[in-house]
């Protein structure tokens, strides 16, 4: 197998620069084409979970109202503003509205609020996109204005551009702090610019197969892509950068280096991605477009990812052997510190090794503390929190907000049916659920058809109104109830504040008892953020299953890669220490309030339901490619000298200050979301930095060569008593 690997390599090596210049044409060809066919690629609409209430409230809406869940805006103006010509005016230069109506109360406001309904047949984000264009409107409309526009769509135009900025930023300090990091690493400028292109590289294919395909692209998936690409293309070059470089300078000739680097360490890099790959693909289980695509196009990425560091980059390597040194007096200086660095980690790791007990014990303390707020943990599914706190949607709530408005923007929505729901026993049914979700002390009002007058005017109303045939029957009527086919009607209940995550959880609560003492007809619960939670519910439904696939391929791979079963379940065990501590970290800041005035953190109660998500994606992948590497090293020297504790210093002594460099530049690019205006991103960030530091510290300094050292020989079972017995 070894001969044929080796002559396949032989053949690769041979014709290296003509696949080096076949990239280059195909880098250029790729360029032009997204030059010229820049157009962004379409949205994927969040989809899923077809057989909950709310999927049935959302049909309903669409096919027998005409109504698209949450395809709704709203404008915010000042009460003494006269908004009489606005509606006709919006109307007329966008013809995805549907329609402009004032909203009532029975209280005195400074502000009023004007809800925008979309036409159902146009895509949300198609919708969402409006949001600017109404925005101009409203300036063109009277200069002076202080309209402010926000509701479902704007919060999520608004998080999406913001989403976008700190991309961006993220993107540009990432390449500063990397180029520095990778100068300082491998002490020359040319090499440090590698990894880097071949980042760069890997993403403008990846962009280039979306485009070509059309395949749709969400705001996620862009962010993430660019960030696991980038991440990775740096991790994988460092690692096989610094092995190449390493046997180079062992006298090693151009072949054998490139040989030796992909034996090991692209055998490491390959494991490592092929265990990212099986990790994202549990998680296409959930029924939830938004995840299934977002796993789809981060595994594509890991694709031309590993193409990149196993192919393209050492032929670079190779065959730029004379140009990897520049500037020369750079190299050799950080050629003389790496040899300090690497005399720093052996006595580090000898020590550590040596006091093999009690750094494990006090690792356990440590995970044992970060560990201990995930008690508390909770997920909530917020729809205006996720937006920035100083964009204008979220600066509209907050003054409706204070205004005394209640939850107007995002209603819960209840379907009733009944045989006739204008008939005395179903009108009686329904006054009196009015009357009870009016008094709750979380509901803000209730609109239905009928109010606090008394049941008997309703009857009688609505008698007459059958009797005329309906003819004449006000809009507002007909918002709730087709009068031709009067077997459903809506209920709109408004939370007093859509922030709490426990409010709209108790009026749920008030509906199912509602419904489970509904003397006939049928009662379903929805909305905006029914639905959102349906998804929610979705994507940790199956977590077990998820969680026990994770780890099986995990233990396959690793155990088809080190021969062994302790160290795969080792490492697939250990790798969810950072994820953990992360999370616990999240609860202090987002739910206790740790460093609140440090880091301007909003206490929401509970984490953002994709948070975790997200998390475990990119966490579990990089925290394995660190695993992978520093068992890797620590496996090639125990089998050549079959001794623990000397392979275990080995290991972390050769892979320490790798695993340090790449941490650091993970840094670079998460910290500043980690000051962002936006929750979400404040807590992706905070996490990702949170996992990254607890593993570059707490677990490959300290907890995995404890406890490797105390396991012993048994690391390598059963490979160590087959070895005894031959």
């Amino acid at each position: 197998m070894q001969q044929k690997s080796e002559a396949l390599l032989s053949k690769v090596y041979r014709y290296g620069q003509w696949l080096i210049g076949a990239w280059v044409i195909a880098f250029i060809a790729v360029a032009f084409y997204l030059y010229h066919h820049s157009t962004p690629p379409s949205e994927t609409e969040l989809s899923g979970a077809p057989n909950t209430e709310a999927a049935q409230v959302q049909n309903i809406l669409t096919e027998n109202f005409h109504l698209k869940l949450g395809g709704t805006a709203a404008i915010v103006l000042p009460a003494e503003e006269d908004p009489q010509d606005l509606p006709a005016f919006l109307s007329h230069s966008l013809p995805e509205i549907q329609k402009i109506e004032p909203v009532h109360t029975a209280k005195a406001h400074q502000l009023q609020l004007l809800k925008i309904t979309f036409k159902p047949e146009y895509p949300l984000s198609q919708l969402q996109q409006k949001t600017p264009d109404i925005r101009r409107l409203l300036r063109q409309w009277n200069p002076n204005t202080q309209a402010l526009v926000t509701g479902s769509t704007a919060f999520q135009y608004d998080t999406r551009v913001e989403s976008s900025k700190d991309s961006r930023r993220s993107e540009s300090l990432a390449l500063l702090v990397s180029l520095a990091v990778l100068i300082l690493t491998f002490g020359a400028f040319s090499t440090a610019i590698l990894p880097l292109v071949m980042g760069a590289s890997a993403l403008l294919f990846f962009h280039g197969l979306m485009a070509y395909t059309g395949n749709s692209l969400s705001p996620v998936s862009r962010i993430l892509s660019s960030l696991v690409g980038l991440a990775l293309s740096i991790d994988y070059a460092l690692f096989v950068v610094s092995r190449f470089r390493e046997e180079r300078r062992a006298d090693a000739s151009l072949w054998m280096a490139w040989w030796m680097t992909l034996r090991h360490t692209g055998r490491t890099v390959l494991f490592s991605g092929l265990i990212m790959l099986v990790s994202l693909s549990a998680l296409l289980i959930p029924d939830v477009s938004l995840s299934r695509h977002l796993m789809l196009h981060l595994m594509l990425v890991i694709v031309l990812t590993l193409g990149h560091a196993l192919i393209l980059l050492p032929l670079c390597l190779a065959y730029g052997d004379r140009y990897w040194h520049w500037p020369a007096f750079l190299s050799r200086w950080i050629d003389q510190q790496t040899e300090n660095s690497h005399r720093f980690w052996q006595t580090f790791s000898a020590h550590v090794v040596n006091h093999a007990l009690p750094y494990f014990c006090f690792s356990l303390l440590c995970i044992i503390a970060l560990v201990w707020p995930l008690k508390d943990f909770k997920i909530w599914s917020p729809v205006n929190a996720i937006a920035p706190r100083q964009a204008e949607s979220t600066r509209a709530y907050t003054a409706l907000k204070a205004d005394g408005w209640g939850g107007e923007l995002l209603p819960i929505i209840v379907v009733y049916k009944h045989d006739n729901v204008f008939s005395p026993e179903a009108l009686a049914t329904l006054h009196a659920m009015h009357q009870r979700l009016s008094s709750h002390p979380d509901v803000y009002r209730v609109q239905s058809l009928v109010g606090k007058e008394s049941l008997a005017v309703y009857q009688t109303l609505y008698n007459g109104l059958q009797a005329l045939g309906f003819f004449g029957a006000p809009d507002s009527l007909r918002q709730l109830v087709i009068p031709e086919s009067p077997q459903q009607t809506l209920l709109y209940v408004f939370p007093r504040n859509t922030e709490d995550p426990t409010i709209h959880e108790r009026i749920m609560e008030q509906l199912a008892q509602e419904q489970s003492q509904l003397p006939q007809g049928t009662l379903l619960s929805g909305g905006v953020v029914a639905r959102v939670n349906d998804f929610t519910r979705e994507l940790y439904r199956e977590l077990p299953l998820m969680l026990t696939l994770i780890i099986g391929g995990v233990f396959i791979l690793l155990g088809l890669h080190f021969k062994s079963v302790v160290l795969p379940l080792k490492a697939a065990l250990i790798n969810f220490v950072p994820i953990l501590g992360s999370f616990g970290v999240l609860v202090g800041v987002f739910q206790y309030g740790w460093g609140q005035s440090f880091l301007h953190t909003a206490v929401n109660g509970a984490i953002t339901n994709t948070v975790p998500l997200i998390l475990f994606c990119l966490v579990f992948g990089l925290s394995m490619d660190y695993e992978v590497l520093m068992l890797g090293r620590m496996h090639e020297y125990y089998l050549e000298h079959r001794q623990v504790k000397p392979a275990i210093i080995q290991g972390l002594a050769q892979s320490g200050g790798l695993i340090t460099s790449a941490v650091l530049i993970l840094l670079g690019v998460f910290l500043p979301g980690c000051f962002s205006t936006s929750s979400q991103t404040q807590e992706i960030c905070l996490g990702i930095v949170a996992a990254m530091a607890i593993d570059a510290s707490l677990v490959r300094l300290f907890l995995v060569p404890s406890f490797m050292t105390l396991m012993g020989h048994w690391n390598w079972w059963p490979q160590q008593r087959e070895k005894k017995q031959v």
